[in-house]
């Protein structure tokens, strides 16, 4: 009895220390180069609709960067 509950107890500790989250060092962010750039080409032609940002551009920077 005494080993199968030392083993359960073994696996449920190591099931939560896999599921653990490490500190990020980055973030995203909706990146407004290539915002505007899309919205540009909507502007110049005459067969595209209003654009709707479903899932906009983001860009990766490290935490320190961010204001």
């Amino acid at each position: 009895m005494k080993t199968i509950l030392l083993s359960v107890l073994t696996v449920t500790v190591m099931a939560l220390a896999g599921c653990s989250v490490a500190p990020s060092k980055y973030t995203y962010v909706v990146d407004p180069d290539l915002s505007e750039q899309a919205d540009n080409l909507t502007r110049t032609s005459a067969h595209t609709g209003h654009v709707v940002w479903v899932n906009p551009p983001m860009k990766r920077i490290a935490k320190d960067e961010q204001k």
